[in-house]
């Protein structure tokens, strides 16, 4: 488990708690947040209506929906978590928290701010599988010296392969250049080099994965000043269509018995509906992708 899990009724406490803030406040954050919660309180509302069962649980690879055939789940609004099959009862917990991760900076200044890491688990195995199962990813954000150049680079569409080749077109235009990674967690240091295409070759630090309902972005720094941001519209996992909350954790833990217990993590909301809830949890230790789907 990557963070530790909130009491459901501590999370509610604290989301009531209106935090004082400063002048230089920005109202877009406050506005962020107060989407956040209002996303949580409706998420609330559609886990705690009803009961549910698992559809697909895919751990490390390894499809074990199989092992919860039968289990009914229910959310109650204290926190508890049942799963029961008419003649077996099994207990947990649960929480929905915003995503520690919300607090970084995604800005576009290149203050200490900029500095801080949120791929303190992050693999080169991850960042390989993340970049080489989408394709066509774009320049969102790139500022070198202080210029802000991503503009220059409207319509190039770069490519990794996972032999290490890497591919940049832009309309009849073609771009071969290599790619590599290097490293564990805060410090995997990315190898770009493309060939007529200067702004780019440089070795970069991983600094943030972001993986959402639609949306994938790779982020890449160097010493907090140069910014080199990759997106994508690809969504990497089996999700269908719904409301999207990347920021907001779904928490789950069982203490017993060993296949429940494989359902123990912070996990990430990618989509929601009435009758399906689709989480996703990219492990620190190999970078695998574990998948989760509740309905009704």
């Amino acid at each position: 488990m990557k963070k530790s899990i909130l009491n459901i009724g501590l999370f509610l406490a604290a989301i009531s708690f209106t935090a004082c803030t400063t002048d230089s406040d920005n109202n877009d954050e406050n506005f962020d947040l107060v989407q956040l919660q209002a996303d949580v309180e409706e998420i609330t509302t559609t886990a705690t209506s009803g009961s549910w069962t698992i559809t697909k649980f895919v751990d490390s690879g390894k499809n074990e929906t199989s092992d919860f055939a039968g289990y009914g789940f229910s959310f109650n609004a204290d926190g508890s978590l049942v799963a029961d099959n008419g003649s077996t009862t099994i207990s947990g917990s649960w929480s929905i928290s915003i995503d520690d991760d919300t607090s970084d900076d995604d800005s576009d200044s290149s203050g200490e701010s900029s500095q801080d890491h949120d791929c303190d688990s992050c693999t080169t195995e991850q960042l390989t599988d993340v970049l080489t199962a989408c394709s066509d990813w774009f320049v969102e954000k790139l500022e070198r010296n202080t210029n802000n150049l991503e503009e220059n680079y409207t319509g190039y569409l770069f490519n990794f392969m996972a032999d290490g080749s890497l591919i940049v077109t832009s309309g009849m235009d073609s771009f071969a250049g290599t790619w590599s990674a290097s490293g564990s967690g805060n410090n995997i240091q990315v190898v770009l080099t493309v060939t007529d295409l200067g702004d780019f070759e440089d070795t970069w630090t991983l600094h943030e994965i972001e993986l959402y309902q639609g949306e994938s972005n790779v982020d890449l720094r160097i010493n907090g000043e140069d910014r080199l941001r990759f997106r994508n519209n690809c969504t990497l996992g089996d999700f269908g269509s719904g409301n999207s909350s990347g920021e907001i954790d779904f928490n789950i833990f069982f203490a017993a018995p060993e296949d429940f217990a494989e359902l123990t993590d912070d996990w990430n909301i990618i989509s929601y509906s009435a009758n399906k809830i689709e989480l996703i949890d990219v492990s620190g230790g190999d970078g695998e992708t574990d998948l989760l789907t509740f309905e009704k």
